[in-house]
């Protein structure tokens, strides 16, 4: 990568933790932190909500099982948005309604402070292991494909997601998203123009 390059990078992971942080004024309450006051428009959390679902996993794994395996596994995404469809009919109303925070306060309100322990400490559980996961995978191609120490990449990868998510809670996560998901966006475009044109005459 040549200076220009590593000087976009920079600008855009300092410009994505300065956003986010930014958010903090919009996060003074525990409404505000957890649920943005209530006021993301539906367009910014579907964004935001892709943007989770497509993780370096689905970019480096998916890719590497579809030249190892071929691409049955894709079925699995048929389903993905009618079920998205249903959850969001049935469940996102009744949570709503609820007026609760998360899944597990209702699982306290329901039963009692043992259940919504337990069930949130295997989520949590679960979801640590997950998230090692995914900052692994782009922290070994980043450190292979520019000979960058492993652990460093990693702790740059999660420091500076870290950072944002904590100070800027759900109003930072969401608007970060749907940043990185039109930027992502773009980039699929410029792939599949750069494609097409690729492709022999005839």
């Amino acid at each position: 990568m040549k200076l220009l390059d590593w000087a976009i990078v920079a600008a855009y992971l300092i410009y994505v933790i300065w956003d986010g942080i930014r958010m903090t004024k919009h996060s003074g309450s525990k409404e505000g932190y957890f649920l943005a006051n209530r006021s993301l428009p539906w367009w910014a959390v579907g964004l935001s909500v892709m943007a989770t679902q497509l993780s370096a996993i689905t970019l480096v794994g998916t890719t590497g099982q579809a030249y190892s395996d071929g691409m049955r596994f894709i079925q699995f995404y048929y389903g993905l948005p009618f079920a998205m469809i249903i959850l969001c009919v049935t469940v996102v109303p009744f949570f709503h309604r609820a007026q609760v925070f998360t899944a597990y306060e209702y699982l306290e309100k329901r039963f009692d402070v043992k259940v919504r322990t337990l069930t949130s400490f295997f989520f949590l559980i679960s979801r640590g292991l997950g998230v090692g996961t995914i900052i692994s995978a782009p922290s070994i191609v980043l450190s292979i494909v520019f000979g960058w120490n492993l652990i460093a990449t990693i702790f740059a990868i999660g420091l500076s997601t870290t950072i944002y998510t904590v100070f800027g809670g759900v109003q930072a996560v969401t608007w970060t998203d749907v940043k990185q998901m039109f930027i992502i966006f773009f980039g699929m475009g410029i792939c599949l123009i750069v494609i097409l044109w690729s492709f022999p005459p005839g």
